[in-house]
């Protein structure tokens, strides 16, 4: 690994992509911060890797890798990313710069992806001088950014694939086992930071058949040793949680019929094959212009990505956060199949032609993926969802103020809210509620958005459960879906406002301090 990064150490053009990047990358989290009502400056999280952090918190500061406090529910889907989360909130002993911590070091997940794709580019042996602009295709993907600096493990995972590949490419051509270690090292780390990514380990593997005949007791070595990720946190987790599957596979998976599932998928899918459609196309007629199985590897990674998220049934938010980490790996196949569709010109065009025909190829690709990202890129507009964050910031704020220890939160939203207070929470939709995530999911159409009929991990909840029985100190809202809470909540909350935020709190609750608040 040294010498690969010595092989850029001198690569001025790749450096300064690379500050370039970091750059945006800085302005782009501070663009995401916000100066609360309490003058302080809190940095930001997509709301899903809040949850990671309210985990990583309490583990940092002996509280177990928990969401409640003794409450032992597997709540999280990204052991790894939320071990590193641990790490920032035992260092930093402070939530609002623990989190600024985490978004820093994604900057550095999304310059690792960049930069094994640049490393698989010279695997091809392409005289081809275009690695700088592979390595800023990927780096200006914005997907696989939002993703990386709002704290999910999207980057994480897009940088231990890009390096497992370069390594499994590099022991098929020299059959040097210090590369056969490293990639069974980097599959490993991707199945503790994302479970499902064994399915581009078995990938992997499959691909080293071809060394079996030279090195079998390597292979065979290296794929127990793999076997020994999964092995111990399944054993981890029995021990640990007291279940073999985390919860929100549960909440996820379980009681949506698989046909339902496909349509769902297939509905959340297309939005992304039609403004991906031309670096798709490109990259796939590359397969065929100047056939390698190196290019049908890389591929087949890009597939497993797509049928996998139509699989599970699509995903909340059409960002392509499941899709994004086998991106450069499209980016790479794009830029070869391009110069080899500019070669097949009649009269050959001169270097530097071919050069910026290629890049004006790039950009039209970038200009189609990103078009719909294009204000948030410039930072004219917030990052998705930030707003959100920003009402949570502010509700954490009112609740550490009315409310007294022993208060309880309900949550739709269960991670900026709750990582910013230290209050019991209750999960409506279940990612940390085991009840939830065994009912049966809601299908009738109640949950749809983004050509899905009914949103996986957010189609089970049983209000009557979560908030009649629960009865928590405050509630996010009383209706969601097909169920409405409003009629018999006005004799049992009260909608109260502190400073400037509106608050819903159980009427009468001794856990809150009703001299700070004013009832509407």
């Amino acid at each position: 690994m040294v010498k690969i990064w010595l092989s850029v150490k001198n690569n001025w053009g790749i450096w300064t992509l690379a500050f370039g990047f970091s750059i945006w990358a800085l302005a782009f989290i501070y663009h995401s911060t916000y100066n609360a009502s309490d003058g302080r400056l809190y940095f930001t999280l997509f709301d899903d890797a809040f949850i990671s952090m309210r985990y990583a918190w309490n583990l940092a500061h002996g509280n177990g890798l928990v969401w409640n406090r003794g409450e032992y529910i597997e709540g999280y889907t990204n052991l790894l990313m939320t071990l590193l989360m641990a790490l920032a909130a035992f260092m930093v002993d402070e939530k609002r710069y623990a989190v600024f911590v985490v978004q820093f070091i994604g900057i550095f997940f999304s310059l690792g992806a960049a930069f094994f794709s640049l490393q698989i580019f010279k695997t091809f042996k392409t005289n081809l001088q275009t690695g700088p602009l592979l390595f800023a295709a990927v780096l200006l993907y914005y997907p696989l950014n939002y993703w990386s600096l709002l704290g999910m493990e999207t980057g994480l995972l897009a940088c231990l694939l890009g390096a497992g590949v370069f390594c499994s490419l590099r022991y098929a051509e020299t059959l040097r086992l210090k590369y056969l270690i490293w990639m069974t090292l980097c599959f490993g780390l991707a199945y503790l930071t994302r479970n499902d990514s064994i399915l581009f380990a078995a990938l992997s593997f499959l691909y080293l058949t071809q060394t079996l005949k030279k090195n079998a007791r390597a292979f065979f070595a290296a794929g127990l040793t793999l076997s020994l990720f999964p092995l111990g946190q399944s054993l981890f987790r029995l021990y640990y949680y007291g279940q073999i599957l985390p919860n929100t596979y549960t909440l996820k998976l379980v009681g949506m019929a698989l046909d339902e599932r496909l349509h769902n998928g297939w509905g959340f899918i297309q939005p992304f094959l039609r403004e991906s459609s031309w670096v798709l196309i490109v990259a796939a007629l590359g397969l065929f212009l100047k056939p390698a199985k190196q290019k049908f590897y890389l591929f087949v990674f890009f597939l497993i990505s797509i049928f996998y998220q139509i699989y599970v049934g699509g995903d909340p938010w059409t960002y392509w956060r499941i899709i994004a980490p086998a991106m450069p790996f499209i980016w790479l196949l794009f830029i070869l199949a391009g110069n080899e569709l500019l070669n097949l010109i009649p009269k050959r065009l001169p270097t530097a032609v071919n050069y910026l025909a290629l890049i004006s190829l790039t950009l039209f690709g970038l200009y189609q993926t990103d078009a719909r990202f294009f204000k948030q890129m410039t930072l004219q507009e917030l990052p998705f969802d930030v707003d959100a964050a920003y009402n949570h910031i502010e509700i954490a704020i009112a609740l550490n103020a009315v409310a007294a220890d022993q208060a309880t939160i309900g949550v739709f939203w269960a991670g900026t809210l709750p990582y910013y207070t230290d209050f019991p929470a209750i999960d409506f939709l279940g990612k940390s509620d085991a009840y939830i995530a065994h009912l049966a999911p809601d299908t009738s159409g109640a949950i749809a958005w983004d050509g899905m009929d009914s949103v996986p991990g957010h189609n089970k909840y049983d209000l009557a459960y979560s908030i009649q029985t629960l009865l928590p100190t405050y509630v996010d809202d009383l209706k969601w879906g097909k169920q409405d809470l409003t009629a018999w909540g006005e004799t049992h909350y009260v909608h109260i406002k502190y400073k400037k935020v509106w608050l819903y709190l159980l009427k009468d609750s001794p856990n809150v301090k009703w001299a700070e608040v004013e009832i509407k």
